[in-house]
């Protein structure tokens, strides 16, 4: 499997996460788009920690720059530019048309519309008449009259790419032109880039896993991917932690981990809600693109969440899932700013104690 497939993958288990347990029990933005908000402080106290899923074999990882840390809440013109276009076709057109003098934020969102692009004109040939058909039924389904309709179709248009995606009908997108453009962009230190790639490494050599030992009995290897998810947080690039939260909320993940002042383990859709919620916490404009809220809005017609947090309470968890979610919201946000990775498992207790 190709890093890009493996990205590709990650992303669908993610989104598939998601659906399977909206209705029981759980429930991405931009590098410069967001500004880091200070976060809760709570127990400063030594925490037990848990395991790191350990290399299986040697590898070779690429080395990144330090990845940029969000200093401004503005969003990125590239971002904002990403998220009016509702040609995506003329919106790569014109950053290709001087793909030289790219900066790494516009060579992410270049790449991100290529890849999701690709992903829509695969599931159907004729993607002009699949788009125009998949926007008939939605009109069709709305209820006449209704108040909530124009609110409705503006989140359809927003989250379908299948109507953004429809001029690259029989374009060829290379699988290798995407993967280059993610590196390139994370060799110039974006945060969301470099997590989507360690990510996607990681999930490649994921077959076996050992705990860490107390004595801090790691390998060099297993040292360098905690260091690289540890700085990933640290940059409070919402999109860059939420790769990671998926990463970590993962099955295979989090039930070797131990988190928070008992050592629990974690629920795993409580615990991406919860690394949900943190992103949204570090980006306040989250909930005008999170797909999960335009397609509340869209196709059942909720849209009066005022932020994340009432969506993921009001519409995408259960109550117990809540209450989980916003327990481990608390625990995410006191390690990134006691900078203590023991409380979510990214560090033995010996070694977080050596380092605070």
């Amino acid at each position: 499997m190709n890093r890009l497939k493996a990205i590709g993958l990650a992303s669908l288990v993610a989104w598939g996460v998601l659906v399977a347990t909206q209705y029981a029990g759980f429930a991405s933005f931009t590098s410069e788009d967001k500004a880091s908000r200070t976060p809760s402080s709570g127990a400063k106290a030594r925490h037990d920690s848990g395991v790191m899923p350990v290399t299986p074999e040697p590898r070779v990882t690429a080395a990144f720059p330090a990845p940029q840390r969000i200093q401004t809440v503005r969003p990125s013109d590239a971002s904002l530019e990403f998220r009016a276009a509702r040609d995506l076709k003329a919106y790569a057109d014109a950053l290709n048309a001087r793909r030289g003098d790219l900066n790494g934020d516009e060579r992410y969102h270049l790449a991100k519309t290529l890849e999701e692009c690709q992903f829509v004109a695969s599931m159907n040939e004729d993607l002009v008449a699949y788009a125009a058909k998949q926007r008939r039924l939605f009109l069709a389904n709305l209820p006449a009259g209704d108040t909530m309709n124009a609110k409705r179709i503006a989140a359809f248009e927003a989250s379908d790419n299948t109507q953004r995606c429809a001029r690259f009908q029989n374009a060829k997108i290379s699988p290798k032109e995407i993967e280059d453009l993610y590196a390139a962009a994370a060799q110039q230190g974006d945060a969301r880039a470099q997590a989507r790639l360690l990510v996607a490494d990681l999930n490649k050599h994921s077959g076996g896993s050992k705990p860490i030992s107390e004595s801090g009995g790691t390998t060099r290897m297993e040292a360098t991917d905690l260091s690289r998810l540890i700085g990933l947080l640290e940059t409070h690039d919402p999109e860059a932690m939420l790769i990671v939260g998926q990463y970590l909320a993962s099955s295979s993940f989090s039930q070797q981990i131990r988190i928070g002042p008992a050592g629990e383990v974690p629920e795993p859709s409580a615990f991406l809600g919860a690394f949900s919620l943190v992103a949204c916490d570090f980006g306040p404009d989250c909930l005008a693109v999170n797909r999960e809220s335009l397609n509340a809005c869209a196709y059942a017609g909720y849209c009066s969440a005022e932020s994340y947090e009432d969506l993921y309470q009001n519409f995408l968890a259960s109550p117990w899932a809540y209450v989980q979610a916003m327990r481990y919201r608390g625990i995410i946000h006191d390690a990134i700013s006691t900078r203590n990775w023991s409380l979510i498992g990214l560090l033995p207790k010996s070694t977080a104690v050596a380092r605070s």
